[in-house]
């Protein structure tokens, strides 16, 4: 079930970036307009058995031209064998992000007060999101923002966006449905600060949730953190872990990256 769910960003990937590279070991996705934004460039480790100097030699082939670098190991096994090493080189960090998909039976009632609305009716809204991620003083702060912005839009054009805000009247909470074929990725959610603990982020993530189902979704699923606290609200909400994928990453010495 993992390697279909990541086939399906994949598949977003190739039509929302720019360039897409072949390489011996892999690929790349390239978005040289996008330099500030790491998920726009990226790279993507296919062959098995690669040290942990190789894969830091294929992030340079392809992302020399960026100052941060992002590589995804595909095979699950292959990142749990590389990750103890990859921690211990300077600057680099391993990142496992779990794939949960709705179980049977985890449909949870659509929240109320929630609005549905094209990206343009809350861009405002995911545009301060955003920002909120960086502290007040980051360099190029407006620039990344733009492009994490710009990033999204074409996400959403690739995948058929339908974006959800709670509450309807005075959006504070928002989140977006990608669809292709049956299944259906829930992405984006986010709360703004003085709003978190009034249930918003639930109640956009359930009217996602029935969206997908209505479509006649298989699968309904999304993208957390294995080290941070959100992965707790999807378990409650239905979602159930199906595997890891494992992304290595570097950042730059000055300026920011997302």
């Amino acid at each position: 079930m993992r390697d279909r769910l990541l086939d399906f960003e994949l598949a977003l990937d190739r039509r929302s970036n720019e360039e897409v590279v072949d390489y011996e070991w892999g690929m790349a996705f390239l978005s040289p307009a996008l330099p500030q934004a790491w998920d726009a460039n990226w790279a993507l480790i296919e062959r098995a058995g690669m040290t942990a100097a190789e894969i830091v030699a294929a992030a340079e082939e392809s992302l020399g031209a960026y100052e941060h670098r992002a590589v995804a190991i595909r095979d699950e096994a292959e990142g749990e064998r590389l990750a103890p090493e990859i921690e211990t080189l300077p600057g680099w960090e391993v990142e496992r992000n779990l794939y949960m998909v709705l179980r049977d039976g985890g449909e949870p009632e659509a929240g109320d007060d929630v609005l549905e609305t094209p990206l343009a009716g809350c861009e405002d809204l995911r545009r301060e999101l955003i920002r909120g991620e960086f502290p007040a003083d980051t360099d190029n702060l407006e620039e990344t923002v733009d492009q994490l912005l710009e990033m999204g839009r074409r996400t959403g054009e690739a995948g058929g966006d339908r974006w959800f805000v709670a509450p309807a009247a005075s959006p504070a909470a928002a989140c977006c449905l990608l669809s292709a074929g049956d299944v259906g990725q829930v992405e984006d959610v986010g709360t703004l600060v003085a709003a978190r603990g009034r249930g918003l982020a639930q109640a956009v993530i359930r009217a996602a949730i029935a969206a997908s189902r209505e479509a006649g979704h298989r699968h309904t699923f999304i993208v957390a953190d294995a080290d941070d606290w959100p992965r707790l609200l999807y378990e409650k909400l239905g979602f159930e872990t199906c595997g890891v994928l494992h992304v290595f990453r570097k950042a730059p010495t000055a300026g920011i990256t997302a």
